[in-house]
């Protein structure tokens, strides 16, 4: 994991791989200074205590969350290909992780799950943040269909809103498996879906093509 220079922000980063990793509740700020290769009075320069500390290292993921799903859809490359890259998730978690310096532990994204449903309980404002994180990426990926609709790449009764949801809820259902099981079934079944989708909304079907052809 890339560290930053300013040390706010390294203890953030740090305490977040810490928070993913170990129980929130059992962990003594004693623990976090420990872990983290600082004292406790490093930590209370910058923070009131282990509650602030958490707050900031979530809220800082929720940040780079939110940033990162903001600019994942770029406009100069055809639907096609981002709805093919969305699907393939391996890849893009990663890239989330190097892009938004969270790393590894981006990848082991049970411990995001985790570490979600601690700082909710903790701390239930989050919620707002990141109900606005999942609407804007709805709105995000609603505004590509559109745009592919207007230059002829989908077909122009596609039901935008519904594919976003369909889109958006693999992603979720896969990192919930993905949190509770060891299954990895979205790495065979994501292409597929995605290639199921693309077939009901692309301006021309395979069929129309095939009949071109003939």
């Amino acid at each position: 994991m890339a560290m930053p220079n300013d040390t706010k922000e390294r203890l953030v980063l740090q305490a977040l791989q810490f928070f993913a990793e170990h129980d929130y509740e059992r962990s003594s700020l004693t623990d976090i200074a420990q872990a983290l290769g600082v004292t406790k009075g490093a930590i209370y320069h910058y923070f009131s205590g282990k509650d602030e500390l958490f707050q900031a290292s979530v809220t800082l993921l929720l940040n780079q969350l939110n940033r990162w799903f903001s600019e994942s859809l770029p406009r100069d490359i055809p639907f096609q290909v981002v709805l093919e890259n969305l699907f393939q998730m391996d890849q893009t978690i990663q890239e989330l992780g190097e892009s938004s310096g969270l790393g590894d532990f981006m990848t082991a994204y049970e411990n995001a799950f985790y570490l979600f449903l601690a700082a909710l309980k903790k701390f239930p404002e989050l919620q707002d943040q990141l109900d606005t994180i999942y609407t804007g990426f709805r709105s995000v990926l609603e505004d590509a269909i559109r745009a592919a609709i207007e230059n002829g790449e989908v077909r122009p009764d596609t039901d935008v809103e519904a594919v976003a949801y369909e889109i958006t809820a693999f992603y979720e259902g896969a990192l919930l498996l993905g949190a509770f099981t060891n299954a990895k079934d979205y790495v065979d079944l994501g292409p597929r879906v995605c290639a199921s989708i693309w077939r009901s909304i692309a301006a021309e079907s395979e069929s129309e093509e095939r009949g071109k052809s003939t």
